[in-house]
């Protein structure tokens, strides 16, 4: 009788456990794309070479650089690993180019971002 009576209790404790998300570390994905001046790509379209000058001016003045995925051009908001510091300083020498950057995306409230944990320079040119 007992055992009638935990097995119910067990299936439904599986079937939660199951449901849940995963709470295991996520796994680190790579992206490729185009390092790009948030603003100026959203207003204007400006990327490219021929706007690297001006991404890296606007990058030392706060303006929030991203990423367009290479064969997408999905726009890709990014993040430092690093608590309260700007990605800008460690991509701005990227501005312009083509990247390889390892990391993770994270969402809240219907607002994704990349959190940067290592960045590979993949070639100088679009």
């Amino acid at each position: 009788m007992k055992r009638a009576y935990y097995l119910p209790i067990a299936l439904v404790i599986v079937a939660i456990a199951f449901s849940m998300p995963s709470l295991a570390a996520p796994q680190s994905v790579t992206v490729r794309g185009e390092v790009i001046d948030s603003v100026c790509f959203i207003k204007m379209g400006s990327r490219g070479a021929d706007h690297r000058d001006c991404a890296q001016t606007c990058a030392d003045n706060g303006i929030p650089l991203a990423m367009l995925v290479e064969g997408t051009d999905e726009f890709v908001w990014l993040a430092s690993n690093q608590s309260m510091q700007s990605p800008n300083a460690d991509l701005k020498a990227h501005a312009g180019h083509t990247v390889e950057l390892v990391g993770d995306y994270v969402e809240r409230g219907g607002v994704k971002i990349f959190v940067i944990e290592e960045i590979k320079h993949i070639s100088a040119g679009n």
